[in-house]
């Protein structure tokens, strides 16, 4: 049976506990620009974008849960934003150091080189360099040069 097509990430949402911290930290360390604002008695939604086109929601909810985030809780475990090359990753990672932004370095790993660090509400983030080379043909279900 043929799935209709699905052309590619639109966005997300991620939930936080101070929405104007978490937009200063999307602009300051990622390069994103807020564009949006919404704010309704439930919520508080801030809407970030990255120069690349990709798009992020911080999401404050009124009646909220939690303080922190927890990767071990159902739903996300962790974001992953791609980079063209380890020269960008490098320079990634001396910008967070930099920054004083705790991160795990340049690691190797099966699919490409990565480093690893947390967001205010510690989300875990990871910037990724993807290498189809290093990944069998046969799992690639798409074509990593489009």
């Amino acid at each position: 049976m043929d799935r209709p097509p699905i052309k590619g990430f639109g966005h997300i949402d991620l939930t936080v506990t101070d929405v104007d911290r978490s937009v200063r930290w999307w602009e300051e360390v990622m390069g994103f620009r807020l564009i949006r604002t919404r704010e309704r008695p439930e919520f508080k939604l801030c809407t970030v974008v990255h120069p690349s086109g990709f798009f992020i929601g911080l999401m404050r909810h009124t009646n909220g849960i939690a303080d922190r985030f927890d990767e071990h809780a159902v739903g996300l475990d962790h974001l992953v934003l791609r980079v063209p090359d380890r020269t960008a990753l490098e320079a990634w990672a001396k910008r967070l150091d930099d920054l004083g932004i705790e991160n795990s370095g340049v690691q190797d790993e099966t699919a490409g080189p990565l480093i690893v660090f947390r967001d205010p509400d510690n989300i875990q983030l990871e910037l990724w360099v993807f290498e189809p080379e290093r990944v069998d043909p046969d799992h690639l279900v798409f074509d990593p040069g489009a």
